[in-house]
């Protein structure tokens, strides 16, 4: 057989050498720490270098000491160089044997070999320290590897952490709601902000203007102490009701101790006292469409009652026509009349108007209706029935409230009306030869002052053929989509006059079509109300 030469065998190490840097790679790069990666690297070398104890030191800066990143063996680390000088290369020491290298890392730590020949080992060579420094060049490419791997996973976690706080979020967003539930949204957002950003401490104050104040804490009943540094705090507000509402979080924990807070954990904490705002608002509109629905279904019982007040048919009065209509411009109205039979055969025609529109109005309206259903029962004179009338409903209402009104008694054999005018719009009595008599009879409003002022009354007999219109100011003055009132381009006199032929029934719905034709889309301001009587 024959002996091989040293150009053989330098051509086998340099074979050996390219298949450990191809075979070395490989492994280093699934090295999950950098102890793995050391106890590896070592491999790889003693195949390299047989006869070698190799060991591999680390040191996160050039003024920190050699750390061994292996377990047992000899302690070499004297042989590199001192804290504060630095290596790129490797270099012999032939004094003790040995072969070292340090290399500067990509995060600006070092590595530092130190390859130690065994008893009867080859020795170093200048070409050993080049092939050395092939491999530290590979070493600071499997930690680079290293890095990006451990990177990688810090963003996968980060990434895994903020789609849980998204869904958190999410379903707080949910929670907090929900307008039934026992936990206020202030006490669960907090409860969420703090596990979701690790606080440790939490608090929601709750000021009012008068300097009042209700604090919640998380845990719950654990006051916060003061905070010294500002980054372990993070606080976000709004206002809402009259009230501050300041939510706080303290002290970030970690594995590795207090940590201050981050971008992400602020805005988080933003968004959460947004859902809080928001929940806070939507709880006050529900309450007020509650308290909307009750007064609605409050306002339509009060129209039910007022609308069995109002007259469902008029009483037929033998030699006469009557008609009348009212329509409310809101769901309950002030306006009021009726025609009324008394035993005695006269019957009592009743317009009246209450001053406003709505609950109050209505609620009026059904007094006046009650006391004048009650006094018709007793004798006494119109005169006397206007000033009962005027003192009760003067002791039953507020100030701002009074009622203008019309009241006549009808004799319907003779023709006789007699009236009362209680600051009323004045009644026209349309003759037969096609001129109008207005009947004032002017009096005070009911309820308007508290005194016993007189009323007159005013007399006239009513001919066949002849007619009386009673009506409130919502017929004059219904305004068209231009602002224009009724009264002004459509006189009420002139109305009646051109259209005295008409039936009772006739008349109040023509009356009422050139209303709608002239006011057209403009909403109806006031209620209109009409009573029209014929005498055949």
């Amino acid at each position: 057989m024959k002996a091989s030469t040293p150009k053989s065998s330098h051509a086998h190490r340099l074979l050996v050498q390219i298949e450990s840097l191809q075979d070395g790679f490989r492994k280093l790069s699934k090295a999950a720490t950098l102890t793995d990666l050391a106890d590896k690297f070592a491999t790889v070398l003693n195949r390299v270098f047989p006869n070698t104890e190799t060991r591999v030191f680390h040191r996160s800066d050039h003024a920190n000491q050699w750390q061994s990143l292996q377990l047992g063996g000899s302690d070499t680390g004297s042989l590199l160089p001192p804290n504060d000088v630095t290596y790129t290369s490797g270099f012999l020491d032939k004094a003790s044997r040995s072969m070292c290298a340090v290399q500067n890392l990509v995060d600006r730590s070092y590595v530092g070999l130190v390859l130690t020949q065994q008893t009867g080992g080859t020795k170093y060579a200048d070409d050993d320290v080049v092939s050395l420094r092939l491999f530290v060049q590979l070493f600071d490419n499997a930690y680079q590897s290293l890095l990006h791997r451990r990177k990688e996973k810090e963003l996968v976690f980060a990434l895994n952490h903020r789609v849980l706080q998204l869904n958190s979020l999410i379903d707080t967003g949910i929670e907090v709601s929900k307008l039934y539930q026992k936990t206020s949204p202030h006490q669960l957002a907090l409860e969420r902000a703090a596990s979701l950003t690790n606080a440790s401490k939490g608090l929601v104050r709750v000021a009012g203007k008068k300097g009042e104040k209700e604090e919640t804490f998380f845990p719950v009943g654990e006051r916060t102490r003061k905070v010294e540094n500002p980054s372990h705090c993070i606080t976000s507000t709004f206002k809402f009701g009259g009230k501050t509402y300041t939510f706080k979080l303290f002290e970030k924990e970690s594995r590795h101790g207090i940590l201050p807070f981050e971008e992400t954990d602020q805005l988080l904490l933003d968004a959460l006292t947004r859902q809080v705002h928001a929940s806070l608002v939507n709880r006050y509109l529900h309450q007020q469409e509650l308290e909307k629905q009750k007064m609605e279904r409050e306002i339509s019982v009060a129209a039910g009652i007022q609308q069995r007040i109002l007259p469902e048919a008029l009483p037929v009065i033998d030699g006469y026509d009557i008609a009348g209509i009212n329509i409310p411009s809101k769901l309950v109205g002030g306006d009021y009349f009726d025609c009324i039979a008394l035993p005695d055969g006269r019957y009592v025609l009743v317009m009246a108007d209450v001053a406003g529109k709505g609950m109050p109005a209505a609620l009026l309206v059904s007094s006046l209706h009650a006391y004048l259903s009650a006094y018709l029962e007793t004798p006494m004179s119109l005169a006397e029935l206007a000033g009962r009338l005027n003192k009760v409903i003067c002791r039953t209402s507020t100030a701002d409230k009074f009622i203008t009104a019309f009241v006549a008694v009808l004799t319907p054999g003779t023709g006789e009306i007699e009236a009362v005018n209680a600051g009323h719009n004045p009644v026209y009595w349309l003759k037969n030869d096609a001129t109008i008599q207005e009947i004032k009879a002017s009096g005070v409003p009911f309820g308007m002052l508290d005194l016993d002022l007189p009323y007159t009354n005013e007399q006239i007999i009513l001919s066949r053929g002849e007619r009386v219109l009673l009506y409130t100011d919502g017929i004059p003055e219904a305004t068209s989509e231009q602002n224009q009132l009724y009264e002004s381009t459509v006189p009420l006199q002139e109305f009646l006059i051109r259209h005295k032929s008409y039936s009772a029934d006739a008349f109040i719905k023509g009356l009422i079509d050139d209303i709608k034709k002239f006011t057209g889309d403009a909403p109806q301001s006031d209620d209109i109300t009409a009573l029209y009587l014929v005498r055949r």
